[in-house]
């Protein structure tokens, strides 16, 4: 049987905004801990993604959730979603960015439905305007560990998400709400 996790990420460096965007607030809430309560209202368990100059901040912050702090020598999204594998290697990943404050909950379940309902993939992504859009999207175990292998085997030259997408065999889902994938990058 298949376990999900929801990986909250946040291991940016937040050089457009500013500031760290998942300690803004919004709602007397910083915005991961948003992002937390739409995977739980799923029923899926979450862990946040750190940098190493975040854990403490987060750790205050956010007690009641599991950090994993970015661990390979790997620069950007990649090197976050690789160490949530690392720690568990055994559950597909549904990964969000802590800035996709506007995403709702028929978007996310919808997500699952197809990865529940097709699963001979080894990535579920949405696409808006023919882009992948790789902060509300599924990674299975098994893609993870084969993109961690190449990597420990020196095999990857590129390390965006979109390369891991077109590497594998992907879903690729049309977005019905265009919104629901605004990134906040000022206030």
């Amino acid at each position: 049987m298949k376990e999900l996790l929801g990986v909250i990420l946040c291991g940016g460096r937040s050089t457009r905004m500013g500031s760290d965007k998942g300690l803004l607030m919004i709602q007397n809430r910083p915005w991961a801990k948003v992002i937390a309560a739409k995977l739980q209202s799923i029923n899926l368990p979450v862990v946040v993604s750190v940098n190493h100059g975040q854990f403490d901040k987060y750790q205050e912050a956010l007690p009641e959730f599991t950090l994993i702090q970015d661990k390979l020598p790997v620069q950007g999204p990649l090197n976050g979603l690789l160490s949530v594998h690392d720690a568990y290697p055994q559950k597909d990943l549904l990964l969000m960015a802590c800035d996709l404050i506007d995403m709702e909950q028929q978007t996310l379940s919808f997500l699952i439905q197809t990865y529940n309902e097709q699963t001979n993939f080894d990535f579920y992504v949405y696409e808006l305007a023919d882009f992948p859009q790789p902060f509300c999207a599924i990674y299975t175990a098994q893609a993870l560990a084969e993109t961690y292998k190449a990597l420990q085997e020196n095999k990857i030259i590129k390390y965006s998400l979109r390369n891991r997408f077109e590497a594998g065999n992907t879903k690729y889902i049309p977005t019905a709400n265009s919104s629901a994938f605004s990134n906040h990058n000022s206030l």
